[in-house]
């Protein structure tokens, strides 16, 4: 049974485990916790709300059972209410509010132990606040933070910066079932704040001649090997209690 509170295997959900599990399980400072960052956001493709949640959540599914034999992993639920980044986004926080909803989620499951996450993130338009996030937290609580972007595995929402978002469509009605829902062309320019500043990079990945299957299989692949080098870095040594621990 799938959960609501994350799309994917049961086997790699943090919150569908029972608590004798994580007793059972290797030591905590190993374990890699993967912390899913999908804004609910109209990318002016004429997709659901939640585009990114659905292509980030089957990538990230993906790369987990690619890799649960060589890495002991768990994924938190997805924060999904994110800083207003564009004119799509919709249920949007106070970016001051969602820094601290982030902060703290990630400090409360490290109260485990457990000290080595990865926040995983599929909006373009935040990738600068995750990076920020992720230095509060090493800085602040001793944590080993390590980012990665979907943008980074050869997807991109951007509407400039990407170029054509052929391959990011065909992934999509992959996996909704159904083709988009006409735009009008200029849409995707006018939610970007600032396109002046928005290079083009033209992800690898983002071409659909092959078929959505394979350039699916290609971004999950692409994933679980940044995660198998994520692992190659020995966790930090063990953090110095907190002035606020010792209070």
């Amino acid at each position: 049974m799938q959960h609501k509170l994350y799309n994917g295997n049961d086997a790699f959900a943090w919150h569908a485990r029972r608590w004798p599990q994580f007793a059972d399980d290797v030591a905590p400072e190993t374990k890699l916790v993967i912390q899913p960052v999908y804004s609910i956001a109209d990318w002016a493709m004429g997709r659901p709300l939640d585009a990114e949640e659905v292509v980030g959540s089957a990538v990230l599914n993906g790369a987990l059972e690619a890799t649960h034999n060589d890495i002991a992993a768990l994924a938190l639920p997805p924060i999904r209410y994110t800083p207003r980044q564009s004119r799509g986004t919709a249920f949007h926080l106070d970016i001051e509010v969602a820094h601290q909803v982030l902060i703290q989620t990630v400090r409360s499951a490290a109260r485990s132990g457990l000290q080595r996450f990865v926040l995983f993130n599929t909006s373009p338009f935040l990738e600068e606040w995750i990076d920020v996030a992720a230095r509060d937290l090493r800085v602040d609580y001793d944590l080993q933070l390590f980012c990665v972007n979907l943008s980074g595995v050869g997807l991109d929402f951007h509407p400039i910066r990407g170029g054509p978002r052929e391959g990011l469509d065909s992934i999509l009605t992959e996996l909704l079932g159904c083709a988009a829902e006409p735009v009008a062309p200029k849409a995707g320019a006018e939610l970007d704040l600032i396109p002046s500043a928005a290079v083009k990079t033209n992800p690898p990945h983002d071409r659909h001649e092959n078929g959505a299957g394979a350039l699916l299989a290609q971004v999950v692949a692409d994933l679980a090997r940044l995660l198998r080098e994520i692992e190659t870095h020995p966790p930090l040594n063990p953090a110095q209690p907190s002035k606020e621990e010792n209070t």
